[in-house]
């Protein structure tokens, strides 16, 4: 069942995923290093703000929705967003007056103004798409992310051309949102039938309010990294760190979060309906097609990742970023099993607490490392102690799992993943040391190479029954005729 919906959810993610790191490829032949830098930091707050703002609504919705298919909570959501925003509205003063005296000389008002502006938008969208998972609409989902993406590209491409530069592309992402928000709005197919509930909107207050430390831990760990290169290393570093990252999170996190959008919405409503035996069972499925999705790519990149960057991006990104994108990877591996396995547990316990128990430390590792590792080994060492960070997460996480709903470990899905991946690499490895030079066709050689090898072994291996979901959509089975 898990693996049906995420292969839906995975188009979901992908073609968006896709279209923007093609604009990512297009932003590094348009813009320097320090406009993108630029760039990386306003979004960087943008999505602190985000995650420190909507974390509480998205959370609920994502929660109750699932497991209260006949409930429709958006006039709840509708409320608790506007409250949120207002807040927003009479604190955004109050900071923009701070920020003149304690921000960076290149870190103008300008750009903080942009970046809340993307992040308000940012928050309806996530809430609205929220809705869309909840509803298992993923056909829909994927819809209005596609149109979502294009439409950024579109506008990010013609700002730049007019000279918006890094400043620039920050509104023309945020303007985009918004029209993500209005197709979501225009798709709605039912009419709100009642007001807000003040007993949900309690519940939602109860349940994710105490995700905002969470959040706030969880968002400062996600941009740490990024605003401390360029506090460190100067918007030039935070440039080249800032786009490592995002082909990581584009390869990978979108990846993690397409299975994600399968597996917590069912593993809630199993919860819910059947127990908690069952829901193991789903959550065993999770963590082997969560593995199988993100692990090959993770290893494919760490291996390939001279001839991407130097076949797509332009050269003042090319070498730099090459360095940095297999440590990021196999730190991607870790986030995802992080954030879209290890805190499902908690959710699943409504025990959020443990979640900002799991994220604080988590932030703490890291900014224990940043620094010191910063300043020690340049851009390398603020990717190694990101990795390192992870990894300390993974064993808080189990550890702190067993206070709240205990999760499976599915040791035979891990080995056949292990296998699957080890024969993908062995293939790829030796596709690129037959290579002459870096290409299109190098990189399209080396991408098929690993693609098809992986595709065969999680065939022969039947990784998250892939093979069975597989032979169930190109031979259905037949009702026999009574």
């Amino acid at each position: 069942m898990i693996s049906s919906y995420a292969l839906i959810y995975l188009l979901g993610y992908a073609v968006p995923a896709f279209v923007g790191f093609f604009a990512l490829i297009v932003y590094t032949h348009l813009l320097s290093p320090a406009e993108y830098g630029l760039y990386v930091v306003g979004s960087g707050i943008a999505a602190l703000a985000t995650t420190l703002c909507f974390t509480w609504v998205r959370q609920s919705v994502s929660r109750y929705q699932a497991s209260s298919p006949d409930i429709d909570l958006r006039p709840e959501a509708t409320v608790a967003y506007g409250w949120t925003v207002g807040v927003i509205a009479c604190l955004a003063p109050i900071v923009l007056f701070i920020a003149q005296f304690v921000a960076p000389s290149n870190i103008g008002s300008g750009v903080l103004a942009a970046s809340l502006f993307l992040s308000v938008s940012l928050g309806a969208f996530e809430v609205s798409q929220e809705f869309k998972r909840a509803r298992f609409h993923p056909f829909l989902f994927m819809a209005i992310a596609t149109i979502r993406s294009l439409s950024g590209l579109g506008l990010g491409y013609a700002v730049i051309k007019l000279g918006g530069g890094g400043l620039g592309l920050l509104a023309a992402v945020a303007a985009s949102f918004w029209i993500g928000n209005a197709l979501s709005f225009a798709t709605n197919s039912r009419a709100l039938s009642r007001r807000a509930s003040l007993e949900h909107i309690r519940q939602f207050m109860r349940y994710g309010l105490p995700f905002t430390f969470g959040a706030l831990a969880f968002g400062l760990h996600s941009v740490l990294d990024r605003l401390g290169v360029a506090f460190m290393l100067g918007q030039s570093g935070a440039g080249y760190y800032g786009l490592a990252a995002e082909i990581s999170r584009h390869l990978i996190g979108v990846l993690a979060a397409s299975v994600s959008s399968a597996l917590f919405p069912i593993a809630f409503r199993s919860l819910a309906e059947s127990g908690a035996g069952a829901t193991r069972e789903r959550l065993k499925e999770g963590a082997e097609l969560l593995l199988a999705v993100v692990a090959p790519v993770a290893a494919w990149l760490a291996i390939s990742a001279d001839v991407v960057t130097g076949t797509l991006l332009s050269p003042e990104f090319g070498t730099a970023v090459a360095a940095l994108v297999p440590i990021l990877a196999v730190a991607g591996i870790c986030g995802a099993v992080n954030q879209y396995y290890i805190q499902v547990s908690f959710q699943l316990a409504e025990k959020p607490l443990l979640q900002v128990v799991h994220d604080v430390w988590i932030l703490a590792a890291n900014t224990a490392l940043l620094f010191p590792l910063t300043r020690a080994f340049g851009l390398s060492g603020a990717a190694m102690a990101i990795l390192i960070a992870e990894g300390f997460g993974i064993f808080v996480g189990i550890w702190l799992s067993r206070r709240a709903f205990k999760l499976p470990f599915n040791t035979s899905g891990m080995l056949r993943v292990l296998a699957s991946v080890a024969i993908m690499a062995l293939f790829t490895y030796a596709a690129k040391a037959g290579l002459s030079d870096h290409g299109l066709l190098a990189l399209i050689s080396v991408a098929a190479t690993g693609g098809v090898a992986y595709a065969c072994a999680a065939l022969m291996c039947d990784l998250a029954g892939i093979r069975s979901t597989f032979s169930s959509f190109v031979w259905p089975r037949q009702v026999p005729a009574e």
